[in-house]
């Protein structure tokens, strides 16, 4: 009689725990897996200065690489997003991943491509996002989502030119005019002679150490007025840089064939120049 007695028992108790069990299963769907984690390069037509960051110019490329380092829901697809929406194209190489698409590690590449013209500089910031495979369920009429995705961000600022040639040592010879402190000109100068350094900060953008090009520390024994320049094919434009009495300036001119320079200056004060410029 103790023995049906513990039979049944045991029977009662298994009877419950398996009740247990399915209605806490029926509450706890299945985990999700953990979603993707990858790292994001670039390259291409890309230039990364470590003093000025990333920077591209027009109709040109980044290529982005994405080292999927683990995505156990499986690789799925990619998408990008960029703040400025109007400044370029992206396109994922689909060859790229089709070749690990479910695979829970692996390599894909994502091309950004900007507009052909370029009409100021911009910041861009590029999102690109990678999705695993995790399909969403019915689970006792509750719908979960499991697809899961990782971001991962890229700075860059979108340049007007990035020509090159414009850096060097020059012998400056310059003729021009005094200002009249109302911005017209005054007496005149001519044959200045003057050494200028001219640096590239970034191709494209360059910084001039006078851009009075021996006028103020010579003339008027001033400190010299360092200023930025862009070279554009072989046009160069100022960047409006003032002087310490806050005057902005203005330059034009050409890079030439033979490497010389030349160019036309005038400040808000009223002093001027025409100037050639001589590699050393």
């Amino acid at each position: 009689m103790k023995k049906v007695k513990n039979l049944i028992l045991t029977t009662v108790i298994l009877t419950l725990l398996g009740s247990c069990v399915d209605n806490y299963q029926d509450a706890n769907p299945p985990r999700p897996l953990d979603g993707p984690y990858f790292t994001l390069s670039a390259g291409g037509d890309v230039l990364e200065t470590p003093e000025n960051g990333s920077f591209i110019g027009a109709d040109q490329t980044i290529v982005f690489t994405l080292l999927i380092i683990n995505c156990q829901g499986g690789i799925d697809s990619v998408g990008v997003t960029v703040n400025e929406e109007d400044l370029g194209t992206a396109v994922v190489n689909e060859a790229s991943l089709s070749a690990v698409k479910g695979n829970i590690q692996g390599e894909i590449t994502v091309s950004y491509t900007t507009v052909s013209q370029v009409l100021e500089e911009t910041d861009l910031e590029i999102d690109v996002t990678l999705y695993d495979g995790q399909q969403e369920i019915d689970w006792f009429g509750r719908t979960i989502d499991y697809r899961k995705s990782a971001t991962e961000s890229y700075e860059v600022t979108l340049v007007v030119c990035t020509s090159t040639g414009l850096a060097g040592e020059y012998n400056s010879v310059a003729n021009g005019f005094f200002g009249d402190g109302s911005g017209g000109p005054d007496a005149a100068y001519s044959d200045l002679l003057a050494e200028i350094i001219i640096t590239e900060i970034r191709p494209g953008l360059y910084l001039i150490d006078d851009m009075t090009f021996g006028l103020y520390p010579q003339l008027y024994g001033d400190q010299a007025v360092p200023g930025r320049v862009e070279l554009c094919g072989d046009e160069i434009s100022d960047k409006g840089d003032t002087d310490h009495y806050g005057d902005p300036f203005t330059i034009s001119g050409t890079l030439n064939g033979d490497g010389t320079v030349n160019l036309t200056w005038q400040n808000t004060y009223g002093d001027r120049g025409t100037v050639v410029l001589t590699p050393i």
